[in-house]
């Protein structure tokens, strides 16, 4: 068995919540939160986190050169290395509107990459 210790970032709270795990990584116990969305998050991080990536991708014919993106919503960490992957190769032509999509579904993770600014055409 063992314990796994984090701090719980669904609220300012910042709850420390203790995660008792079997030696197949089952969960057994969950302490610490004050909430229903604390036991979620616990629930969710140890048995498959997710995360927003936020990155940049390259504008063809705009002021910037880059244009800082982000995923519309958390991705399973473990498909980060290939969203990485397919968003250093891709690139945008300008202008870029805000909240643009920029690649749908990427690495079928149900996840959009959207714009976080605007970008003029040169």
């Amino acid at each position: 068995m063992k314990e796994v210790e984090m701090i719980c970032i669904q609220c300012p709270l910042g709850c420390k919540i203790k995660v008792q795990l079997d030696d197949d990584n089952k969960v057994l116990d969950i302490s610490g939160f004050t909430c229903k969305s604390g036991k979620e998050y616990a629930m969710q991080e140890v048995t498959d986190p997710h995360r927003v990536i936020t990155t940049s991708i390259k504008v063809i014919d705009g002021k910037c050169e880059l244009v800082s993106v982000k995923t519309n919503k958390p991705v399973p960490k473990r498909l980060i290395p290939s969203i990485m992957d397919i968003i250093k190769n891709s690139s945008i032509h300008a202008p870029v509107g805000l909240n643009q999509v920029v690649i749908s579904n990427i690495a079928n993770s149900g996840a959009d990459i959207i714009t976080t600014k605007e970008v003029d055409k040169l």
